[in-house]
């Protein structure tokens, strides 16, 4: 407790010390990891606020000002959103394009996040705002699963509208509670992270979603590799053999589906994907236009397919090709491989680092990994919810000073 007191009331120091528009800019942060998993509008308004007040405080007397800001990847993530408002532009439907647009303002959280937050003691504190937040919900999901009998026809969604976006919601933070636990030597005070986590885990299992586990297993790999921890590959055995003996009867026929070529949802993404490609194939250069998807393709839709309409083709490579463009497409890759080889480079040149540095860059890019592995199986650059935690996580390894003195 004296501990916990110690660090609230330094946060509290910090926090007076700031400017009113830094101010304003991290609390919106915070607030923002807070309410995510509760309310998508509360979220937007606590992070849009932030963004507008740190734009605010570049222009303001004595604050730092746009050239002593960072922005690392600017250049494929510019060209991404030029190339986006080009393509809603193209589209058949320019007003519908060009709304569906709006959702580029999400990439700012990126930078928001790299730029308000100071150090490794305010990285970390931000982190247990969302382990908190997450954990709260991942309870109240379990409670209600725990109520009704264990099938595909009770997925578990939580706050969400869909338990597809609280599946990539819960596996990104449960891949930055595992990156903190297996990068700290913190023993017994990391209790409270470790109940957390596994409460995470478990509701990640009631929403039956096969891209999340998969990324959830990618990015317990990465951790692993990135914090050379045996235990980290312990563990993920260990969740293994759990789902295979423990696990109620439902879950483990669905974890096995995932191997399966022959199941009917793995057939119907098949067919998407290949509709998606004849669909680029008629727009190459700039693609239907964003949210342009569903209005198009029933023409393309494979004759054996279940389904003759979808707004999304469970593939953020497919989606996006089909919907901008090969230029945008290349773009976005270009954007997640220069991150991969950035933090992999801080990384490399850092040589040993307090934990706060070690977690911050093995959780951005487990986060990474994690999300654009699950989204090999789903368009999850698409949802909001989930893009938004994803662009917070992956920012971490730009926060703060790398090799800076952080608790242990």
């Amino acid at each position: 407790m004296d501990e916990l007191r110690a660090s609230f009331i330094d946060l509290g120091g910090r926090f007076r010390r700031r400017s009113p528009l830094s101010r304003v800019a991290f609390g919106g942060l915070f607030g923002f990891a807070v309410s995510a998993p509760f309310s998508i509008s509360l979220a937007q308004i606590c992070v849009f606020t932030a963004i507008a007040a740190w734009l605010a405080s570049m222009g303001a007397r004595g604050q730092a000002p746009l050239l002593a800001q960072r922005f690392p990847l600017w250049r494929p993530w510019l060209l991404f959103a030029i190339l986006t408002l080009a393509s809603a532009f193209h589209s058949d439907d320019s007003v519908k394009g060009l709304i569906q647009s709006r959702e580029l303002s999400q990439i700012l959280i990126f930078y928001l996040a790299l730029n308000v937050v100071e150090d490794d003691r305010e990285a970390l504190w931000l982190a247990k705002a969302l382990f908190l937040a997450a954990g709260a919900a991942a309870l109240w999901t379990l409670v209600v699963w725990l109520r009704l009998p264990f099938s595909l026809l009770n997925r578990m969604s939580g706050f969400f509208s869909i338990y597809m976006t609280l599946g990539g919601f819960l596996l990104l933070v449960a891949v930055l509670a595992l990156s903190w636990l297996f990068t700290s030597s913190r023993g017994w005070r990391d209790a409270w992270i470790w109940a957390l986590a596994l409460l995470l885990i478990a509701a990640l299992a009631s929403t039956f979603s096969r891209n999340a586990w998969v990324g959830f297993a990618v990015g317990m790999v990465v951790i692993a590799a990135a914090s050379r921890s045996r235990k980290a590959v312990l563990f993920l055995a260990m969740v293994a053999v759990l789902t295979v003996f423990l696990a109620p009867d439902s879950v483990r026929r669905r974890a096995k589906s995932i191997m399966n070529p022959r199941d009917a949802t793995a057939v119907e993404r098949l067919y998407m994907w290949e509709s998606g490609f004849r669909m680029w194939m008629d727009r190459k250069w700039l693609g239907f236009g964003p949210d342009q998807i569903k209005a198009s393709y029933g023409r393309y839709a494979n004759p054996g397919a279940i389904k003759k309409s979808t707004g999304h083709l469970h593939n953020n490579v497919a989606h996006l090709a089909a919907e901008r463009g090969v230029f945008a497409l290349g773009a976005w890759i270009w954007a997640w491989v220069g991150y991969f080889i950035l933090v992999i480079r801080r990384m490399r040149d850092a040589g040993p680092q307090p934990f706060g540095t070690r977690f911050r860059m093995v959780g951005g890019l487990a986060s990474a990994a994690a999300f654009l592995s699950a989204g090999m199986f789903e368009y999850n650059f698409g949802d909001s919810e989930v893009v938004m935690i994803a662009f917070l996580a992956t920012a971490l390894p730009f926060t703060g000073k790398t090799g800076e003195i952080s608790p242990e």
